[in-house]
């Protein structure tokens, strides 16, 4: 008898750069675990596609040339059976760390990082853990 093949875990990216979700995408869906469910180019499109895409976990920018990212956390975290949020984002100071998590991120990462740090941060995120929380 065959082995069941596990479902793939359901990320959405939110990120107002097309570049920068491409390549989320093609890095996420590379993993056999992970598969890329939807994404959106704003907090507004974000906000409409959880319902339809029901991700298990949002990647999320925190700056936005139309919206907030901070609101947009909020926004994702109030939904009811809303997924958790990692953000990942060019700001690394300890300030936007902070009101990252205040917002209800679960997680936060720097762009910066390396491809696989991200892929840790989404699989700590999606097993309840928080990632890159700031120290108490």
């Amino acid at each position: 008898m065959p082995q069941a093949v596990p479902a793939r875990r359901r990320i959405l990216i939110i990120d107002d750069h097309p570049l920068v979700r491409r390549g989320l995408t093609a890095l996420i869906n590379a993993e056999p675990d992970l598969i890329v469910c939807a994404e959106a180019a704003n907090p507004r499109e974000g906000l409409e596609v959880i319902a339809g895409a029901r991700p298990d976990l949002a990647v999320v920018d925190l700056s936005f040339r139309n919206g907030d990212g901070f609101e947009l956390v909020r926004g994702i975290r109030a939904i009811q059976d809303g997924p958790p949020v990692l953000a990942l984002t060019m700001h690394e100071t300890p300030l936007y760390v902070r009101r990252a998590f205040a917002a209800g991120a679960s997680g936060y990462i720097a762009k910066r990082e390396p491809p696989e740090t991200l892929l840790i941060a989404i699989r700590s995120v999606l097993r309840g853990e928080a990632y890159g929380a700031p120290a108490a």
